[in-house]
């Protein structure tokens, strides 16, 4: 082989080797690029995180924000009193549940908003008049404390409408993930509730 060729073949296999490297790198680099884009949106999506709480189911028990921790909660704001939106929001709950009732990891909770009222054995019979299932839960407490965590942790309005028997609060559904932390809001109004909600709830399921 001559000294030319010699020369050809080593330019041909440098130029291969250093067109595999640029390949490689710029692999790499996507994946990089990528993976900081997801992390951002991932932070991003984090719409406020639940303090500790202590407040009190239907069935007397304590509920805090630890019992919460490992499963994806679905969480709406009622009063038992309500001859609004409140019914309705129920029913929506109510078949969000029957939708996924086989999944062991999703969670419901509706906070009413009228504590005052509704007390525990309130909530235990408006559950059961509502068919509420096993992995539904109903809080109340001290209004200050359950307006708290619903002004500072789900960073939802609740107030007492002046002059009328009305308590003003969120008509969405939030979506928690695993950590505790507020990752989604859902028009309750709409037709495909469970089809909007149920791509969201997936991610969330397969995040740790």
């Amino acid at each position: 082989m001559t000294p030319e060729a010699v020369r050809k073949r080593v330019f041909l296999v440098g130029g291969i080797l250093l067109a595999m490297m640029l390949a490689v790198s710029a692999v790499l680099f996507t994946r990089e690029i990528s993976r900081i884009q997801e992390e951002k949106t991932r932070r991003s999506e984090v719409m406020g995180e639940l303090p500790d709480f202590a407040l009190v189911s239907q069935n007397g028990r304590s509920v805090g924000r630890s019992d919460l921790l490992g499963r994806v909660h679905v969480v709406n704001f009622f009063y038992t009193s309500c001859t609004g939106p409140s019914p309705v929001l129920t029913k929506k709950m109510a078949g969000l549940q029957e939708a996924w009732l086989d999944e062991q990891d999703i969670g419901y909770m509706s906070i009413t908003v009228d504590p005052e009222r509704d007390t525990p054995t309130v909530l235990a019979s408006y559950a059961a008049e509502n068919g509420a299932r096993e992995g539904w839960v109903f809080l109340t407490g001290e209004t200050e404390r359950v307006h708290d965590v619903i002004r500072h942790g789900f960073r939802s309005p609740v107030y007492a409408i002046s002059g009328a028997e009305a308590i003003h609060h969120s008509l969405r559904f939030a979506l928690l993930d695993k950590r505790g932390r507020v990752r989604a809001h859902l028009d309750a109004a709409s037709p495909t509730l469970v089809a909007d909600a149920a791509p969201i709830v997936k991610r969330l399921l397969a995040e740790n």
